[in-house]
């Protein structure tokens, strides 16, 4: 899958054939939030040119450190509602639990639906068998 952005925190890579946008975060830890939010504003100035409507996103976030005091939270949470809206799906793969509660409390605050999993093969196979209009 082609690479439309690698740097220390994520790699993202568009897949037109598959219609899928994968966004993956590494294991490196913020520095400060102003570098969270420069590394988001990257992703989306990455992802300006996808037609989101057609394409899915795969949200793979198993690396990244696990993070939920309040204001990492409250800087995020702009960003990564801006990051993922407009997806015909989104799907995320979580490593733990703990994981998925936090990202299904991310839905709720930001409304904007994902399927979460702990499977690959099981988010690619929803992903590929989504209706339409979640494609």
């Amino acid at each position: 899958m082609p690479e439309v952005l690698r740097n220390v925190h994520f790699i993202v890579a568009v897949d037109p054939m598959a219609r899928l946008v994968r966004v993956t975060r590494t294991a490196a830890p913020f520095d400060s939030l102003e570098q969270i939010e420069q590394k988001c504003l990257e992703i989306i100035a990455a992802l300006a040119p996808v037609d989101r409507s057609a394409m899915s996103l795969l949200l793979d976030i198993r690396a990244a450190p696990g993070r939920n005091d309040p204001k990492f939270e409250e800087a995020t949470l702009r960003l990564r509602t801006a990051a993922v809206r407009g997806f015909g799906c989104v799907a995320v793969l979580v490593a733990t639990s703990a994981g998925a509660l936090q990202v299904r409390r991310h839905s709720r605050e930001d409304g904007v639906d994902r399927i979460i999993s702990d499977n690959e093969d099981e988010l690619l196979a929803y992903i590929a068998n989504a209706p339409p209009r979640y494609r």
